[in-house]
């Protein structure tokens, strides 16, 4: 049987990947134990780091041999592949599929496939990994841990990206609204996006809003001000794309 480890949000195990009704895992370290193999999907991790996970500064007299038992228990409860290695560390199994690392393959896919010219596809695919992603932050019943802070890191760069490539995949499917949505919900998240703020007014233009497009630059350049440096050249020659449209198609 496969399982799904979801990560965004609190921890919990579901069967069904789209319903993620949560399954009793177990202790708070039987979880944490689980959130931190899920957050290092594609390695072992050592039982040094382990220990560290579940213990901090008090392990007991022979952690090892406590990790050993809660690998087994969770072995118990969800299958003997759920988890592979031993005492030098441990691994989820393949039969196990983590939300957060499910998101960047589907941000890989859609990713390609705009570049492919296949925009509808990839909008659908970056729509899934949004989904994955936009739930609240990573891990929150783990809000001090570095590593949970460094899944935290990566759902914020992949959701940044979902939302990029989502919204130029709408740009390249006639849906402006939608890439206005996206871009404004970018900027807001990060004011220094300028990637997002031409996404914005090319969706303006794409709407038929031009002077929108316009405001839209200039609170780029408001608050690049801020920081003491300007629009870059591509911002800047789209305006003048805008402002004259013969001069090239501000969409393109």
């Amino acid at each position: 049987m496969s399982w799904y480890l979801r990560l965004v949000g609190v921890v919990r195990v579901s069967n069904t990947a789209d319903a993620w009704e949560a399954h009793a895992v177990g202790s708070r370290k039987a979880r944490t134990l689980l959130a931190l193999l899920g957050s290092q999907r594609d390695r072992a991790v050592p039982m040094t780091d382990v220990v560290t996970a579940l213990w901090e500064d008090a392990p007991p007299r022979e952690p090892e041999a406590n990790v050993a038992t809660l690998v087994s228990r969770l072995r118990g409860r969800f299958g003997q592949d759920t988890i592979v290695g031993g005492r030098r560390g441990y691994q989820l199994g393949d039969s196990v599929h983590v939300d957060l690392h499910e998101a960047a393959t589907c941000v890989l896919k859609a990713e390609r496939l705009l570049k492919e010219a296949q925009p509808a596809h990839g909008l659908l695919i970056a729509e899934k990994a949004m989904r994955l992603l936009d739930d609240g932050p990573v891990l929150t019943d783990h809000r001090t841990a570095s590593w949970a802070e460094q899944a935290r890191d990566v759902q914020k760069s992949l959701l940044r990206r979902s939302r990029h490539v989502a919204a130029e995949c709408s740009l390249r499917t006639s849906a402006p609204r939608l890439a206005q949505v996206l871009a404004e919900t970018l900027v807001a998240s990060d004011p220094l996006d300028e990637p997002a703020y031409r996404v914005l007014m090319r969706a303006c233009v794409l709407a038929n809003q031009p002077t929108r497009a316009v405001a839209a630059y200039q609170r780029l350049r408001m608050t690049l001000a801020s920081s003491s440096r300007g629009p870059d050249q591509a911002s800047r020659d789209l305006l003048c794309q805008i402002l004259r449209p013969e001069v090239g198609h501000a969409t393109g």
